[in-house]
């Protein structure tokens, strides 16, 4: 996944065409928030290590959903959902990485 800032300054994210949910994803519902991206970590390391069930928060323009099995990111915007599943370490390293991104400025 490509993380770049547009001219304005603000984070963005592309990814391969399968993965343009979860740039979506980061771009709208975690913004420049290291403080969300931080509770979506928190989460992530909660299922992986079987402290927790289930996870979910509605943002922006998605919903994620967490579970042992993985992340599933659905579009809550416009007629037609999509609905993206992701491993939870593909997921752990797309946020840790945002996150990474935003705090640092660049």
């Amino acid at each position: 996944m490509r993380l770049y800032r547009d001219s304005s300054g603000d984070p963005r994210a592309r990814g391969e065409t399968d993965r343009h949910l979860l740039a979506g994803f980061l771009e709208s519902d975690v913004q420049g928030s290291v403080s969300l991206g931080r509770k979506i970590l928190a989460a992530i390391d909660k299922i992986a290590g079987g402290h927790l069930d289930e996870w979910e928060r509605t943002g922006n323009a998605y919903t994620l959903t967490l579970s042992p099995a993985g992340g599933d990111l659905e579009t809550d915007v416009g007629d037609d959902t999509e609905t993206l599943h992701v491993s939870l370490a593909e997921l752990r390293a797309a946020v840790a990485d945002w996150v990474a991104f935003i705090g640092s400025g660049d």
